[in-house]
Protein backbone atom coordinates (compact mmCIF):
# COMPACT_ATOMS: atom_id res chain seq x y z
CA UNK A 1 0.00 0.00 0.00
CA UNK A 2 2.76 2.49 0.87
CA UNK A 3 4.18 1.80 -2.55
CA UNK A 4 0.95 2.42 -4.42
CA UNK A 5 1.05 5.22 -2.84
CA UNK A 6 4.01 6.68 -3.66
CA UNK A 7 3.66 5.62 -7.13
CA UNK A 8 0.30 7.66 -7.52
CA UNK A 9 1.40 10.88 -5.27
CA UNK A 10 1.91 13.90 -7.07
CA UNK A 11 5.90 13.07 -7.33
CA UNK A 12 5.17 9.74 -8.02
CA UNK A 13 3.41 10.36 -10.87
CA UNK A 14 5.77 13.13 -12.07
CA UNK A 15 9.03 10.83 -11.70
CA UNK A 16 6.99 8.19 -14.15
CA UNK A 17 6.08 11.43 -16.60
CA UNK A 18 9.73 12.28 -16.89
CA UNK A 19 10.84 8.52 -17.46
CA UNK A 20 8.54 8.18 -19.94
CA UNK A 21 9.59 11.29 -21.75
CA UNK A 22 13.48 10.26 -21.89
CA UNK A 23 11.89 6.99 -23.21
CA UNK A 24 9.97 8.24 -25.48
CA UNK A 25 13.32 10.55 -26.47
CA UNK A 26 14.74 6.65 -27.15
CA UNK A 27 12.26 5.65 -29.09
CA UNK A 28 12.82 8.88 -31.68
CA UNK A 29 16.29 8.06 -31.44
CA UNK A 30 15.97 4.67 -31.98
CA UNK A 31 13.32 5.28 -35.13
CA UNK A 32 16.16 7.01 -36.61
CA UNK A 33 18.59 4.80 -36.69
CA UNK A 34 16.54 3.04 -39.66
CA UNK A 35 17.54 6.21 -42.09
CA UNK A 36 21.30 5.19 -40.51
CA UNK A 37 23.77 6.89 -42.61
CA UNK A 38 20.98 10.89 -43.25
CA UNK A 39 20.81 10.37 -39.53
CA UNK A 40 24.37 10.08 -38.99
CA UNK A 41 25.34 12.90 -41.14
CA UNK A 42 22.51 15.17 -39.87
CA UNK A 43 23.77 14.11 -35.98
CA UNK A 44 27.31 15.07 -36.28
CA UNK A 45 26.42 18.30 -38.54
CA UNK A 46 24.40 19.22 -35.12
CA UNK A 47 26.89 17.90 -33.00
CA UNK A 48 29.86 20.15 -34.05
CA UNK A 49 27.23 22.98 -33.94
CA UNK A 50 27.20 22.48 -30.44
CA UNK A 51 30.59 21.86 -29.42
CA UNK A 52 31.36 25.04 -31.49
CA UNK A 53 29.07 27.06 -29.46
CA UNK A 54 30.65 25.41 -26.36
CA UNK A 55 33.96 26.11 -27.07
CA UNK A 56 32.98 29.90 -27.89
CA UNK A 57 30.55 30.23 -24.84
CA UNK A 58 31.67 33.04 -22.11
CA UNK A 59 31.94 30.37 -18.65
CA UNK A 60 34.05 28.34 -16.63
CA UNK A 61 35.69 25.66 -18.59
CA UNK A 62 35.40 22.97 -16.43
CA UNK A 63 31.40 23.47 -16.81
CA UNK A 64 32.06 22.60 -20.50
CA UNK A 65 34.15 19.66 -20.45
CA UNK A 66 31.51 16.98 -19.47
CA UNK A 67 28.67 18.51 -22.45
CA UNK A 68 32.01 18.36 -24.51
CA UNK A 69 32.62 14.84 -23.88
CA UNK A 70 28.78 13.59 -24.13
CA UNK A 71 28.49 15.39 -27.33
CA UNK A 72 31.38 14.02 -29.35
CA UNK A 73 30.45 10.06 -27.79
CA UNK A 74 27.12 10.25 -28.04
CA UNK A 75 26.37 12.86 -30.80
CA UNK A 76 22.69 12.84 -30.73
CA UNK A 77 22.24 11.96 -27.23
CA UNK A 78 24.48 13.98 -25.93
CA UNK A 79 23.10 17.33 -27.99
CA UNK A 80 19.22 16.50 -26.91
CA UNK A 81 20.32 16.20 -22.84
CA UNK A 82 22.47 19.38 -23.63
CA UNK A 83 19.58 20.92 -25.22
CA UNK A 84 16.98 19.71 -22.41
CA UNK A 85 19.70 20.35 -18.90
CA UNK A 86 22.14 23.08 -19.32
CA UNK A 87 19.78 25.61 -19.75
CA UNK A 88 19.55 26.87 -16.18
CA UNK A 89 18.92 30.12 -16.98
CA UNK A 90 15.83 32.28 -15.20
CA UNK A 91 13.60 33.36 -17.65
CA UNK A 92 12.61 36.70 -19.41
CA UNK A 93 10.01 37.65 -17.71
CA UNK A 94 11.59 36.70 -14.32
CA UNK A 95 14.55 38.91 -15.06
CA UNK A 96 12.49 41.77 -15.71
CA UNK A 97 10.79 41.22 -12.02
CA UNK A 98 14.34 41.27 -10.80
CA UNK A 99 15.31 44.14 -11.99
CA UNK A 100 11.97 45.79 -11.57
CA UNK A 101 12.46 45.06 -7.57
CA UNK A 102 15.76 46.20 -7.44
CA UNK A 103 15.06 49.29 -8.97
CA UNK A 104 12.86 50.08 -6.51
CA UNK A 105 14.86 48.74 -3.45
CA UNK A 106 18.49 49.85 -4.65
CA UNK A 107 17.79 53.38 -2.69
CA UNK A 108 17.17 52.17 0.69
CA UNK A 109 20.52 49.73 0.52
CA UNK A 110 23.20 51.43 -1.46
CA UNK A 111 24.55 55.33 -0.41
CA UNK A 112 27.84 56.55 -1.18
CA UNK A 113 28.46 58.02 2.08
CA UNK A 114 27.75 54.69 4.01
CA UNK A 115 29.39 52.70 1.75
CA UNK A 116 32.52 55.07 2.50
CA UNK A 117 32.44 54.95 6.14
CA UNK A 118 32.52 51.14 5.17
CA UNK A 119 35.07 51.58 3.40
CA UNK A 120 37.05 54.09 5.88
CA UNK A 121 36.52 51.34 8.78
CA UNK A 122 37.88 48.09 6.49
CA UNK A 123 41.17 49.91 5.64
CA UNK A 124 42.63 50.43 2.37
CA UNK A 125 43.50 46.37 1.28
CA UNK A 126 40.64 45.15 2.57
CA UNK A 127 37.77 47.49 1.02
CA UNK A 128 38.20 45.99 -1.97
CA UNK A 129 36.18 42.95 -0.90
CA UNK A 130 33.56 45.50 -0.13
CA UNK A 131 33.78 46.84 -3.33
CA UNK A 132 33.51 43.59 -4.94
CA UNK A 133 30.36 42.74 -3.33
CA UNK A 134 29.05 45.99 -3.95
CA UNK A 135 29.80 46.02 -7.85
CA UNK A 136 29.07 42.07 -8.33
CA UNK A 137 25.83 41.67 -5.94
CA UNK A 138 24.44 45.28 -5.41
CA UNK A 139 24.97 45.88 -1.71
CA UNK A 140 27.05 48.18 0.09
CA UNK A 141 29.13 47.51 3.37
CA UNK A 142 27.60 48.88 6.55
CA UNK A 143 28.63 49.87 9.89
CA UNK A 144 26.74 50.36 13.63
CA UNK A 145 25.28 47.38 13.81
CA UNK A 146 24.99 45.04 16.39
CA UNK A 147 25.87 41.40 15.31
CA UNK A 148 25.58 38.24 17.44
CA UNK A 149 27.38 34.90 16.32
CA UNK A 150 25.60 31.46 17.12
CA UNK A 151 27.50 27.98 17.08
CA UNK A 152 24.54 26.25 17.20
CA UNK A 153 21.18 26.04 15.43
CA UNK A 154 19.85 25.46 19.17
CA UNK A 155 20.56 29.03 20.30
CA UNK A 156 19.54 31.28 17.08
CA UNK A 157 16.05 29.51 17.36
CA UNK A 158 15.42 30.40 20.85
CA UNK A 159 16.18 34.14 19.94
CA UNK A 160 13.91 33.81 16.53
CA UNK A 161 11.16 32.71 18.48
CA UNK A 162 11.49 35.60 20.71
CA UNK A 163 11.84 37.91 17.84
CA UNK A 164 8.98 36.51 16.12
CA UNK A 165 6.49 36.59 19.38
CA UNK A 166 7.63 40.68 19.35
CA UNK A 167 6.89 41.08 15.96
CA UNK A 168 4.28 44.08 15.00
CA UNK A 169 4.35 45.07 11.42
CA UNK A 170 5.56 42.46 9.31
CA UNK A 171 7.74 39.04 9.31
CA UNK A 172 9.64 38.08 6.04
CA UNK A 173 10.80 34.84 5.90
CA UNK A 174 12.84 32.81 2.97
CA UNK A 175 14.01 28.82 3.71
CA UNK A 176 15.40 26.23 1.20
CA UNK A 177 13.62 23.81 3.58
CA UNK A 178 10.61 23.76 6.22
CA UNK A 179 10.26 20.34 8.12
CA UNK A 180 7.29 19.62 9.99
CA UNK A 181 8.73 19.05 14.03
CA UNK A 182 9.41 20.99 16.73
CA UNK A 183 11.20 23.89 15.43
CA UNK A 184 8.38 24.34 12.57
CA UNK A 185 5.92 23.64 14.65
CA UNK A 186 6.66 26.63 17.09
CA UNK A 187 6.85 29.04 14.55
CA UNK A 188 4.34 27.58 12.73
CA UNK A 189 2.11 28.43 15.74
CA UNK A 190 3.39 32.14 16.00
CA UNK A 191 3.16 33.14 12.58
CA UNK A 192 -0.71 32.17 12.40
CA UNK A 193 -1.05 34.09 16.29
CA UNK A 194 0.85 37.18 14.64
CA UNK A 195 -1.84 36.91 11.52
CA UNK A 196 -4.62 37.64 13.29
CA UNK A 197 -3.07 39.88 15.02
CA UNK A 198 -2.65 41.84 11.88
CA UNK A 199 1.02 41.47 11.45
CA UNK A 200 1.75 40.81 7.60
CA UNK A 201 3.46 37.66 7.22
CA UNK A 202 5.03 36.70 3.88
CA UNK A 203 6.86 33.28 3.33
CA UNK A 204 8.78 32.06 0.29
CA UNK A 205 9.89 28.09 0.89
CA UNK A 206 11.76 26.07 -2.06
CA UNK A 207 9.58 23.50 -3.65
CA UNK A 208 12.16 20.45 -4.40
CA UNK A 209 13.61 21.37 -0.98
CA UNK A 210 10.30 20.70 0.20
CA UNK A 211 9.78 18.18 -1.82
CA UNK A 212 9.82 14.80 0.87
CA UNK A 213 8.39 16.92 3.74
CA UNK A 214 5.57 19.05 2.67
CA UNK A 215 2.35 18.51 0.69
CA UNK A 216 2.49 20.05 -2.78
CA UNK A 217 -0.65 22.13 -1.97
CA UNK A 218 1.02 23.48 1.42
CA UNK A 219 0.99 27.14 0.74
CA UNK A 220 -2.54 27.26 -0.10
CA UNK A 221 -2.95 26.10 3.50
CA UNK A 222 -1.19 28.61 4.98
CA UNK A 223 -2.50 31.33 2.82
CA UNK A 224 -5.65 30.18 4.74
CA UNK A 225 -3.99 30.93 8.18
CA UNK A 226 -3.63 34.58 7.02
CA UNK A 227 -0.03 33.67 5.58
CA UNK A 228 1.15 34.92 2.26
CA UNK A 229 3.17 31.84 1.47
CA UNK A 230 4.31 31.26 -1.77
CA UNK A 231 7.00 28.00 -3.19
CA UNK A 232 9.91 29.23 -5.58
CA UNK A 233 10.46 27.45 -8.67
CA UNK A 234 7.85 25.22 -8.56
CA UNK A 235 8.57 21.39 -9.79
CA UNK A 236 6.67 20.31 -12.93
CA UNK A 237 7.02 17.03 -14.97
CA UNK A 238 8.88 18.50 -17.81
CA UNK A 239 12.47 17.26 -18.77
CA UNK A 240 14.50 20.41 -18.21
CA UNK A 241 17.52 21.50 -16.46
CA UNK A 242 15.55 24.82 -15.11
CA UNK A 243 15.04 23.38 -12.12
CA UNK A 244 18.47 23.60 -11.04
CA UNK A 245 17.68 27.10 -10.09
CA UNK A 246 16.45 26.41 -6.34
CA UNK A 247 16.32 29.03 -3.47
CA UNK A 248 19.06 27.94 -1.07
CA UNK A 249 18.75 31.28 1.20
CA UNK A 250 17.69 31.38 4.59
CA UNK A 251 16.15 34.93 5.87
CA UNK A 252 13.96 35.54 8.52
CA UNK A 253 13.41 39.75 8.87
CA UNK A 254 10.87 41.20 11.77
CA UNK A 255 9.58 44.30 11.49
CA UNK A 256 12.67 45.68 9.38
CA UNK A 257 14.60 45.51 12.42
CA UNK A 258 16.22 42.31 13.52
CA UNK A 259 17.51 39.83 10.91
CA UNK A 260 19.22 36.23 10.91
CA UNK A 261 20.90 34.29 8.11
CA UNK A 262 23.11 31.60 8.06
CA UNK A 263 22.64 27.71 7.16
CA UNK A 264 19.71 27.02 9.19
CA UNK A 265 16.86 25.35 7.96
CA UNK A 266 13.65 25.22 9.69
CA UNK A 267 13.72 21.36 10.69
CA UNK A 268 14.57 19.28 13.50
CA UNK A 269 17.93 18.58 12.60
CA UNK A 270 19.11 21.68 12.81
CA UNK A 271 18.33 22.49 16.43
CA UNK A 272 19.23 18.94 17.52
CA UNK A 273 15.84 17.56 18.29
CA UNK A 274 16.92 14.77 15.68
CA UNK A 275 20.13 13.16 15.88
CA UNK A 276 19.92 10.68 12.81
CA UNK A 277 22.85 11.90 11.53
CA UNK A 278 24.60 12.59 15.03
CA UNK A 279 25.11 16.02 16.46
CA UNK A 280 24.38 18.37 13.76
CA UNK A 281 26.93 21.48 13.71
CA UNK A 282 25.46 24.77 12.31
CA UNK A 283 25.69 28.55 12.64
CA UNK A 284 24.18 31.61 12.41
CA UNK A 285 24.16 35.07 12.56
CA UNK A 286 21.79 37.97 13.95
CA UNK A 287 21.47 41.45 12.66
CA UNK A 288 20.57 44.86 13.83
CA UNK A 289 20.64 47.66 12.64
CA UNK A 290 21.64 49.22 9.44
CA UNK A 291 22.60 46.14 7.71
CA UNK A 292 18.60 44.89 8.33
CA UNK A 293 17.29 46.37 5.28
CA UNK A 294 19.68 44.34 2.54
CA UNK A 295 18.41 40.96 4.27
CA UNK A 296 14.79 42.55 3.16
CA UNK A 297 16.31 43.60 -0.01
CA UNK A 298 17.18 39.86 -1.04
CA UNK A 299 14.07 38.36 0.59
CA UNK A 300 12.42 40.98 -1.88
CA UNK A 301 13.90 39.92 -4.94
CA UNK A 302 13.34 36.41 -4.46
CA UNK A 303 9.56 36.82 -2.98
CA UNK A 304 8.86 38.90 -6.44
CA UNK A 305 10.36 35.78 -8.35
CA UNK A 306 8.08 33.40 -6.47
CA UNK A 307 5.28 35.24 -6.75
CA UNK A 308 4.93 37.31 -9.49
CA UNK A 309 3.54 40.55 -7.72
CA UNK A 310 5.47 43.24 -6.72
CA UNK A 311 4.59 44.81 -3.22
CA UNK A 312 4.75 48.41 -1.87
CA UNK A 313 8.17 47.88 -0.43
CA UNK A 314 9.40 51.33 1.05
CA UNK A 315 7.30 50.21 3.93
CA UNK A 316 9.09 47.07 4.46
CA UNK A 317 12.21 49.25 4.98
CA UNK A 318 13.51 51.57 7.52
CA UNK A 319 14.36 54.75 6.34
CA UNK A 320 16.22 55.72 9.93
CA UNK A 321 17.57 52.14 10.83
CA UNK A 322 19.00 52.46 14.80
CA UNK A 323 22.83 52.89 14.68
CA UNK A 324 24.81 50.57 17.13
CA UNK A 325 28.24 51.39 18.73
CA UNK A 326 29.54 48.15 17.91
CA UNK A 327 32.79 48.28 15.38
CA UNK A 328 33.48 46.63 12.39
CA UNK A 329 31.57 46.15 9.12
CA UNK A 330 28.54 44.14 7.73
CA UNK A 331 28.44 43.66 3.80
CA UNK A 332 25.33 41.47 3.07
CA UNK A 333 25.23 39.75 -0.34
CA UNK A 334 23.26 37.36 -2.47
CA UNK A 335 24.43 35.31 -5.13
CA UNK A 336 22.26 33.68 -7.90
CA UNK A 337 22.31 31.94 -11.68
CA UNK A 338 22.95 33.66 -14.68
CA UNK A 339 21.67 36.42 -15.93
CA UNK A 340 21.00 37.43 -12.95
CA UNK A 341 24.93 37.44 -11.43
CA UNK A 342 27.35 38.04 -14.11
CA UNK A 343 29.64 36.55 -11.28
CA UNK A 344 30.28 33.44 -9.63
CA UNK A 345 29.65 36.01 -6.44
CA UNK A 346 30.30 33.00 -3.91
CA UNK A 347 33.37 31.32 -5.10
CA UNK A 348 34.64 34.86 -5.75
CA UNK A 349 34.44 35.97 -1.99
CA UNK A 350 35.70 32.58 -0.72
CA UNK A 351 38.74 33.50 -3.27
CA UNK A 352 38.99 36.57 -2.00
CA UNK A 353 39.18 35.58 1.32
CA UNK A 354 41.96 33.78 0.97
CA UNK A 355 44.26 35.51 -1.22
CA UNK A 356 43.92 38.09 1.88
CA UNK A 357 44.87 35.88 4.17
CA UNK A 358 48.44 35.42 5.70
CA UNK A 359 48.31 33.84 8.62
CA UNK A 360 45.60 31.37 8.44
CA UNK A 361 42.16 30.66 7.15
CA UNK A 362 39.93 28.37 8.71
CA UNK A 363 36.48 27.17 6.73
CA UNK A 364 33.83 24.45 7.21
CA UNK A 365 31.75 23.34 4.62
CA UNK A 366 29.69 19.70 4.53
CA UNK A 367 30.89 19.33 0.31
CA UNK A 368 33.97 20.15 -0.74
CA UNK A 369 33.43 19.76 -4.27
CA UNK A 370 35.20 22.57 -6.66
CA UNK A 371 36.29 23.58 -9.79
CA UNK A 372 40.43 24.23 -10.81
CA UNK A 373 39.92 27.83 -9.86
CA UNK A 374 38.60 27.39 -6.48
CA UNK A 375 41.38 24.76 -5.71
CA UNK A 376 43.91 26.61 -6.95
CA UNK A 377 43.19 29.74 -5.03
CA UNK A 378 43.52 27.25 -1.62
CA UNK A 379 46.86 25.44 -2.88
CA UNK A 380 48.78 28.66 -3.23
CA UNK A 381 47.31 30.04 -0.22
CA UNK A 382 48.74 26.92 1.18
CA UNK A 383 52.05 27.29 -0.90
CA UNK A 384 53.12 30.81 0.31
CA UNK A 385 52.18 29.67 4.15
CA UNK A 386 49.20 30.76 4.93
CA UNK A 387 47.55 27.67 7.44
CA UNK A 388 44.56 26.49 5.49
CA UNK A 389 42.34 24.23 7.19
CA UNK A 390 39.28 22.43 6.07
CA UNK A 391 36.60 20.73 8.49
CA UNK A 392 34.14 18.50 6.36
CA UNK A 393 31.49 15.92 7.95
CA UNK A 394 32.68 12.64 9.41
CA UNK A 395 29.46 11.27 9.04
CA UNK A 396 28.08 11.89 5.65
CA UNK A 397 24.02 12.84 4.51
CA UNK A 398 24.94 11.76 0.74
CA UNK A 399 27.26 9.07 0.11
CA UNK A 400 27.86 9.83 -3.45
CA UNK A 401 29.24 13.48 -2.74
CA UNK A 402 30.73 12.36 0.66
CA UNK A 403 33.04 10.17 -1.66
CA UNK A 404 33.67 12.78 -4.16
CA UNK A 405 34.47 15.16 -1.45
CA UNK A 406 37.12 12.57 0.08
CA UNK A 407 38.62 12.60 -3.16
CA UNK A 408 39.45 16.14 -2.86
CA UNK A 409 41.87 15.63 0.04
CA UNK A 410 44.94 13.85 -1.10
CA UNK A 411 45.71 17.05 -3.99
CA UNK A 412 45.22 19.65 -0.57
CA UNK A 413 46.95 17.50 1.68
CA UNK A 414 49.66 17.31 -0.75
CA UNK A 415 50.28 21.09 -0.74
CA UNK A 416 50.08 20.98 3.10
CA UNK A 417 46.39 22.03 3.59
CA UNK A 418 44.81 20.56 7.09
CA UNK A 419 41.74 19.02 6.62
CA UNK A 420 39.46 17.52 9.61
CA UNK A 421 36.19 15.41 10.03
CA UNK A 422 33.75 16.47 12.52
CA UNK A 423 33.67 13.46 14.42
CA UNK A 424 30.05 14.16 16.51
CA UNK A 425 28.29 14.47 13.51
CA UNK A 426 27.24 16.21 10.15
CA UNK A 427 28.76 19.70 10.00
CA UNK A 428 26.48 22.26 7.85
CA UNK A 429 27.37 25.10 8.40
CA UNK A 430 28.76 27.46 5.42
CA UNK A 431 31.71 29.90 7.27
CA UNK A 432 35.04 31.12 6.91
CA UNK A 433 37.49 32.99 9.13
CA UNK A 434 40.91 34.60 8.37
CA UNK A 435 43.69 36.45 10.41
CA UNK A 436 40.92 37.17 13.03
CA UNK A 437 39.87 39.97 11.69
CA UNK A 438 37.46 38.90 8.56
CA UNK A 439 34.50 36.12 7.91
CA UNK A 440 31.92 34.76 5.83
CA UNK A 441 28.80 32.83 7.57
CA UNK A 442 26.21 32.20 5.37
CA UNK A 443 24.11 29.81 2.73
CA UNK A 444 27.13 29.22 0.71
CA UNK A 445 28.28 25.65 0.20
CA UNK A 446 31.62 24.21 -1.51
CA UNK A 447 30.02 22.50 -4.46
CA UNK A 448 29.18 23.36 -7.82
CA UNK A 449 25.26 23.28 -7.46
CA UNK A 450 25.87 26.44 -4.43
CA UNK A 451 28.47 28.55 -6.38
CA UNK A 452 26.34 27.74 -9.95
CA UNK A 453 23.01 27.14 -10.22
CA UNK A 454 21.49 28.24 -6.19
CA UNK A 455 20.11 31.35 -5.07
CA UNK A 456 22.64 32.02 -2.25
CA UNK A 457 23.36 34.81 0.40
CA UNK A 458 25.82 35.61 3.58
CA UNK A 459 27.72 38.32 5.32
CA UNK A 460 30.93 39.34 5.05
CA UNK A 461 32.05 40.30 8.74
CA UNK A 462 35.18 42.71 9.11
CA UNK A 463 36.07 43.46 13.02
CA UNK A 464 33.39 43.07 14.55
CA UNK A 465 33.41 41.83 18.02
CA UNK A 466 31.84 38.35 17.35
CA UNK A 467 34.87 37.25 15.20
CA UNK A 468 36.11 36.34 18.71
CA UNK A 469 33.36 33.72 19.08
CA UNK A 470 33.84 32.43 15.85
CA UNK A 471 37.18 31.71 16.40
CA UNK A 472 36.62 30.16 19.38
CA UNK A 473 34.03 27.80 17.62
CA UNK A 474 36.44 26.66 15.27
CA UNK A 475 38.81 26.01 18.05
CA UNK A 476 36.24 23.73 19.26
CA UNK A 477 36.04 22.32 16.45
CA UNK A 478 39.27 21.11 16.12
CA UNK A 479 39.31 19.63 19.42
CA UNK A 480 36.51 17.52 18.74
CA UNK A 481 37.65 16.67 15.32
CA UNK A 482 39.16 13.82 13.21
CA UNK A 483 42.76 14.71 11.65
CA UNK A 484 43.01 13.71 8.52
CA UNK A 485 47.04 11.94 8.43
CA UNK A 486 48.75 10.03 5.62
CA UNK A 487 47.06 7.02 6.84
CA UNK A 488 43.65 7.99 5.17
CA UNK A 489 42.79 5.97 2.18
CA UNK A 490 40.51 5.78 -0.14
CA UNK A 491 38.90 2.08 -0.83
CA UNK A 492 39.10 0.83 -3.74
CA UNK A 493 34.69 1.19 -4.47
CA UNK A 494 35.49 5.27 -3.58
CA UNK A 495 38.18 5.36 -6.17
CA UNK A 496 35.78 4.09 -8.87
CA UNK A 497 32.94 5.87 -8.15
CA UNK A 498 35.18 8.93 -7.89
CA UNK A 499 35.87 8.38 -11.75
CA UNK A 500 32.80 7.54 -12.98
CA UNK A 501 31.25 11.16 -10.85
CA UNK A 502 33.94 13.22 -11.82
CA UNK A 503 33.02 13.83 -15.18
CA UNK A 504 29.79 14.59 -14.92
CA UNK A 505 29.88 16.17 -11.70
CA UNK A 506 29.25 19.91 -12.92
CA UNK A 507 26.34 18.98 -15.18
CA UNK A 508 23.19 19.42 -13.24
Amino acid sequence: MKLLRIIFSKWGLSALLLIFQVAAIALVIAFLNEYFYIFQIVSWVIAIAVVLFLVNRRENPEYKIPWLFLVLVLPLFGVLFYLLFSHTKVRKKEIKLFEEAYQQLSPYVLSEERDQEAYDAMGEYDQGLARYLKNASGLGGLTHNDIKYYPVGEDMWADMLEALRGAKKFILMEYFIIDPGKMWGDIHDILVQKAKEGVEVHLVYDDVGTVSMLPSGYYKTLRKEGIDAHKFNPFRPIVSGIYNNRDHRKIMVIDGLIGFTGGINLGDEYINQNDRLGHWKDTGIRVKGTAVNSLSALFFMNFILASKKGLEYAKYMNPEPERYEQKGVIVPFGDGPRPLFDEQVGEANYINILNRSKRYFYITTPYLIIDHRFTQAIKEASLRGVDVRIITPHIPDKKMVFCLTRSSYKALRDVGVKIYEYTPGFVHAKMCLSDDDLAFVGTINMDFRSLTHHFECGVLLHGHECLKDIKADFENMFGVSQYIDDSFKLSFGAKLAKVLLELFRVMF
